[in-house]
C-alpha cells in the first residue's frame, strides 16, 4: 500500500516537473551558460598575448624596438630567438603566438632614412590575437616613426615644442572602439545570448508542439486545443524575454560587462525575432512527429544559423545568391546583429529599425505559413484518426 502511494507522489512530481520544465529551460539554462562562457572568457582582457623576437641586427635601434614590444602591456615576450628555426619551432609548438623578426640593417637603414623593415609574424588562426599583435607593431612603428621625425626637424633648426607640434598634429590612439581590450567576452556574447534565445525557445515549444500535435488528433473541439497552443507559446514568450534580461544582468553585475544600449530597443528588435523564430517552431512541429528526432534537429541548427545570421562574416560579403536565400529561411540576421549594436555601440532608433522591419517582414510570412502547416499537420492526424 505504502509502495502505491509514494509511486503516486512520483508520478505528481514528475506532472509538475514536466510541465515548468520548458519554464526552466528558458530561464535557468541560459542563465547558467551565461555564467559558464562568461567564466571562461575572463578575464575580458585578450592580453599577455605570446611573442617571440629575432634580433638580426643587434644595433641601438633594434634593442629599442625590442625594448617597446617587451613594454607593450597585451604582449608577453615568451623568449628571443637565435635563428629562424627556432621561430618556426615557438610558432608550431603553440609557444608563441606571434613573431618579431628585426632583419639585419634596420638601424643603418633608420638612420640613412633608406626605409627600414620589420617583419611581425602571428598566428591568424585566433583573430583576436592577431589583431592584439598587429596593433601593437603598428604603434611601436608609429611610436619609433615620431621619435625619428622628432629629431630630424630639431635638427633642421626647429625649436622643440614646434617640431613636437609637428610631428604629433595626427595621433593614432592605441585601442580599438567598443571592444577595447580586443576580448572574446565583448565581442562574442552578443551572438551567445540570440542563440540562448533561439535554442532554449525551440527546446521549450518543439516538444509541447509535438505532443499536443498528438493529442488534438482525439480533441472533441479543435478550436479550444489551438487557442491553448498559443497561451502557451505566448507564455514561453513571455518567459524566454525574461531569461533574456536575466542574463544581460548577470553579464553586467558577475562579469562588468558594459551595457550601453537601452532594453526598449533591444526589445524592439526581440518581439519580431520572437513572433519569427515561433513560426519556425510551427513549421518544425509540423513536420517532425518524434520529440527526439526534432531536438537533434534543433540542435543542429544552432552553428548553421550563427554562420548564416552575418554576425561573424557580414552578409555584403556573401555571394547575393546566397545572402538572399540566408536571410529569408531563419530570423537570426535580424536579432543578433542589432543586439550587438545596441549593447555595445549604444545603437539609435534609426540604426536598429531596419533589422526590426525586416524581422517583422520575416514573421509576416513564417508565422502564418508555420500556424498553417501546423494545423494542416493535425487535420490529417485527425482524418487518419477518423
Amino acid at each position: 500500500m505504502s509502495e502505491n502511494i509514494n509511486k503516486d507522489k512520483f508520478g505528481r512530481l514528475w506532472h509538475r516537473f514536466e510541465h515548468i520544465k520548458p519554464y526552466l529551460i528558458l530561464t535557468v539554462i541560459p542563465l547558467l551558460f551565461t555564467l559558464l562562457f562568461g567564466g571562461a572568457f575572463s578575464p575580458v582582457a585578450n592580453s599577455d598575448v605570446s611573442v617571440i623576437i629575432y634580433d638580426m641586427d643587434g644595433s641601438n635601434e633594434s634593442r629599442q624596438l625590442v625594448g617597446f614590444f617587451a613594454d607593450y602591456p597585451y604582449l608577453n615576450i615568451s623568449e628571443t630567438a637565435n635563428s629562424m628555426a627556432d621561430i618556426e619551432d615557438a610558432m608550431l609548438s603553440g609557444r608563441a603566438l606571434g613573431a618579431v623578426i628585426v632583419p639585419d640593417g634596420f638601424g643603418h637603414d633608420l638612420q640613412t632614412q633608406s626605409g627600414a623593415e620589420l617583419l611581425v609574424m602571428q598566428d591568424s588562426s585566433n583573430f583576436m590575437n592577431m589583431s592584439t599583435i598587429m596593433q601593437a607593431a603598428s604603434n611601436i612603428s608609429g611610436t619609433m616613426n615620431a621619435a625619428i621625425r622628432l629629431k630630424l626637424l630639431e635638427a633642421g633648426g626647429i625649436l622643440p615644442e614646434p617640431a613636437m607640434q609637428n610631428v604629433l598634429s595626427l595621433s593614432v590612439v592605441d585601442r580599438g572602439l567598443y571592444n577595447p581590450t580586443y576580448g572574446y567576452l565583448y565581442f562574442l556574447f552578443p551572438a551567445l545570448l540570440a542563440l540562448f534565445v533561439q535554442q532554449t525557445f525551440l527546446a521549450a515549444a518543439s516538444p509541447y508542439l509535438i505532443e499536443k500535435k498528438q493529442l488534438m488528433r482525439l480533441a472533441p473541439s479543435v478550436r479550444q486545443s489551438f487557442g491553448q497552443v498559443a497561451g502557451r507559446l505566448l507564455s514561453f514568450a513571455l518567459t524566454g524575454t525574461l531569461g533574456l534580461f536575466i542574463c544581460i544582468m548577470a553579464l553586467h553585475y558577475v562579469f562588468a560587462y558594459p551595457l550601453k544600449g537601452s532594453f526598449q530597443l533591444i526589445l524592439l528588435v526581440h518581439m519580431p525575432f520572437l513572433l519569427g523564430i515561433c513560426g519556425m517552431t510551427l513549421l518544425i512541429a509540423a513536420i517532425f512527429d518524434d520529440v527526439t528526432h526534432c531536438t537533434q534537429f534543433n540542435m543542429f541548427l544552432t552553428i548553421p544559423s550563427l554562420l548564416c545570421s552575418g554576425y561573424a562574416w557580414p552578409e555584403y560579403m556573401m555571394p547575393e545568391a546566397f545572402k538572399a536565400v540566408a536571410v529569408r529561411i531563419w530570423p537570426l540576421y535580424y536579432y543578433a546583429n542589432p543586439l550587438r549594436s545596441i549593447i555595445m555601440k549604444d545603437a539609435d532608433f534609426s540604426m536598429v529599425a531596419p533589422y526590426a522591419q525586416g524581422g517583422l517582414w520575416f514573421a509576416a510570412f513564417w508565422l502564418p505559413f508555420g500556424i498553417c502547416a501546423y494545423a494542416y499537420k493535425v487535420s490529417l492526424l485527425r482524418k487518419i484518426e477518423e
